[in-house]
């Protein structure tokens, strides 16, 4: 999975951001899948051009939709 690097403006930390596209493979869905459940605001994303998922935004929603509890 590659991801698209953004920079803080100061300098700062490196982030990481997954496109639609990325998320889509991910998960096995379609971009108009994963598009939606953005807009039903289930995945976490930030709109910097197009959409853009950070993976422990993405991690969270596969977290949210699991059934097995953590040990």
């Amino acid at each position: 999975m590659s991801t698209t690097p953004f920079f803080e403006a100061n300098g700062g930390s490196r982030w990481q951001w997954m496109t639609v596209g990325e998320v889509a493979r991910t998960l096995g869905l379609t971009e108009e899948r994963v598009r939606q459940l953005i807009r039903q605001r289930k995945i976490k994303a930030t709109k910097i051009g197009g959409w853009l998922v950070q993976p422990h935004d993405l991690h969270a929603f596969i977290h949210s939709r699991t059934n097995i509890p953590e040990a």
